[in-house]
């Protein structure tokens, strides 16, 4: 040793040497053959290395040096661009994961995922490394999901969820010159008579051909949604008068009344209109819809094409609703809320392996209510998380019950769903762990369901709180997959167990449905592919049970296996395996 540090053989040197151009070669090795684009450049955007996958999109990697990397952000996002560049070049080191189209040398764009990792202070490489992976696939499937979750199958018209938001945002909006917000509630008079009596088949044709009428009847900026069965809304922004409303409803109603020549049988259905007027910033969105809904009744019992919604209903509403919340906060003094349980089976073994804790209200003069009969009410004032706590108590209370009544293999883990509001409480943690204390129930028995636009809300702090549940030893699961738009690089992250596909899937799913069962097995394939299995919801019929069966769902829930029960006659089903 010299001067206090190692001497080493001209023997070690050469064998350290060899060992450092053995890892050079593996490491360029990798490089050379990686299926991701590698690429290296300077602080101004210069291209001084490419690796061969280049070849993939097109482009030889030596034609590409001394180019610029911004050449190969598209317009549209060069802004962005720019600001994350300048963002990367203050910082070193590994930057989290960015999205952006890349060109290819046919003219068309592909998505790739850049992994961005500044090395300019790094004297072996004097640059910035970006690895690059193709995820067109991944993007199209989420585009899929997104449309899929905003559109209704049969008519590819906007669904109750992107009406809802389009009218809330039409309410939002600061109202220019006194314009109004209109919705048209349009329901056809004789419908059912033909799905009835000429079969699903037709009475489906019957309703794209309707789509296709009520969409000439507006502007190309009003928007045209199909609520569910025969029931379709209007749109209309920027009115001046009601009269302009009613001259639309006329013509829908002209339309309609038009005779529908389907496979060779000439059809006459009619439709009831109801009509309801608001300002922005005066009404809420519900209360529109309800005013239009119940103008479309009075309509119908009156025998006219349409009605119109008044000032008295909007307020008629709204007292209902202020006495709808004083119900609500006698009934938590009063306990009124009560647990029912609908069983999930596991398609595997036909048994009864958890269950779903879904809560009812019994009130004293209008009988035993549904949630979407308060709960939205509840959810506006805040009253969403008591009502939840109560849930969760009551539901590890029967769950720790079922694990001393019934025989091992037939103990139900028990689902709790959790509302917006409770998720994004600072104190949830807590709130789960005391409730698991207080009723003695093991973490293994409990499993929380959260919606998937819920948790899409703010992806990243979602993560985090769904590790912290995670590690309480409870089971986690997404629920109503499919309503909202997930990004797929989030979905992964998520420490979830279970991927509850939403009933919309499941109710369209017939044997000459081809597109609904191949969108379904992909869901259930990406579930699986990301270690989660799959619960579907609302099954109705033996044909949906058979289908999902077909598609390798794991579990599956709904009316006709058996409808929610309250704890006692739920039981009954569990200790005596009916």
């Amino acid at each position: 040793m010299r001067d206090g540090r190692p001497e080493f053989t001209i023997a070690e040197l050469k064998r350290n040497e060899q060992v450092l151009r053995e890892r050079e070669k593996r490491f360029y090795s990798l490089v050379q053959n990686t299926s991701d684009i590698i690429t290296v450049i300077e602080s101004d955007g210069t291209v001084n290395y490419m690796n061969p996958a280049t070849e993939r999109l097109g482009y030889r990697p030596e034609t590409q040096i001394g180019t610029n990397a911004f050449d190969w952000i598209h317009p549209d996002h060069m802004e962005r661009a720019l600001t994350l560049f300048a963002e990367i070049l203050e910082t070193p080191g590994v930057h989290p994961p960015i999205e952006f189209p890349v060109p290819h040398a046919d003219g068309s764009w592909r998505y790739f995922e850049h992994i961005v990792n500044n090395k300019l202070d790094d004297p072996s490489i004097g640059g910035i490394v970006v690895s690059s992976r193709d995820i067109t696939e991944r993007k199209a499937l989420e585009e899929r999901l997104r449309h899929q979750a905003l559109h209704d199958p049969l008519t590819n018209l906007p669904n109750r969820a992107l009406f809802a938001n389009r009218l809330e945002q039409a309410l939002l909006r600061r109202p220019r010159r006194k314009r109004s917000v209109a919705i048209l509630f349009v329901d056809l008079d004789n419908f059912k008579l033909v799905n009835d009596s000429l079969g699903h088949e037709l009475g489906d044709r019957l309703l794209i051909v309707v789509a296709e009428r009520l969409r000439d009847c507006v502007r190309p900026e009003d928007t045209v949604a199909r609520l569910g069965g025969d029931e379709f809304t209007v749109l209309l922004e920027g009115v001046s008068n009601q009269g302009e409303v009613i001259e639309v409803a006329e013509r829908i109603t002209q339309e309609l009344s038009q005779p529908f020549m389907l496979v060779g049988r000439e059809l006459f259905v009619g439709s009831s209109i109801g009509i309801a007027l608001g300002a922005p910033g005066e009404v809420h969105p519900e209360e529109l819809l309800r005013g239009a809904d119940e103008a479309m009744y009075r309509a119908k019992s009156k025998g006219k094409a349409y009605d119109l919604a008044t000032g008295p209903d909007v307020n008629s509403r709204a007292m209902r609703r202020l006495e709808l919340e004083g119900d609500l906060r006698r009934a938590i003094e009063r306990e009124e809320f009560r647990v029912y349980y609908q069983p999930q089976v596991l398609l595997s073994s036909e048994s009864i392996v958890s269950v779903e804790a879904l809560v009812r209200w019994q009130h004293p003069e209008r009988g035993l209510l549904l949630p979407y009969e308060f709960v939205p009410v509840a959810e506006e004032t805040g009253l969403i998380t008591t009502i939840g706590q109560l849930v969760l108590e009551a539901a590890c209370r029967q769950a720790r019950a079922w694990r001393e009544e019934c025989p091992k293999d037939r103990r139900p883990v028990v689902f709790v769903n959790l509302s917006a509001k409770q998720f994004q409480q600072p104190g949830l943690v807590r709130q789960v762990t005391e409730a698991l204390h207080k009723t003695g129930l093991e973490p293994s028995g409990l499993g929380l369901e959260i919606t998937e636009s819920v948790l899409m809300d703010d992806a990243h702090s979602t993560v985090s709180m769904l590790q912290r549940l995670k590690a309480l030893g409870i089971q986690l699961a997404i629920d109503d997959f499919g309503t909202g738009y997930s990004s797929l690089a989030y979905l992964k992250r998520f420490p979830a167990d279970y991927l509850k596909i939403d009933r919309s899937f499941v109710e369209d799913l017939r044997k000459d449905s081809g597109g609904d069962a191949v969108l379904l097995s992909g869901i259930v394939t990406l579930a699986h592919a990301m270690g989660m299995r799959t619960i579907a919801e609302g099954v109705a019929t033996a044909e949906q049970l058979s289908q999902l069966r077909k598609q390798s769902c794991d579990l599956v829930q709904g009316n006709y296996l058996s409808k929610p029960l309250p704890s006692r006659a739920a039981t009954e089903l569990l200790t005596n395996r009916l």
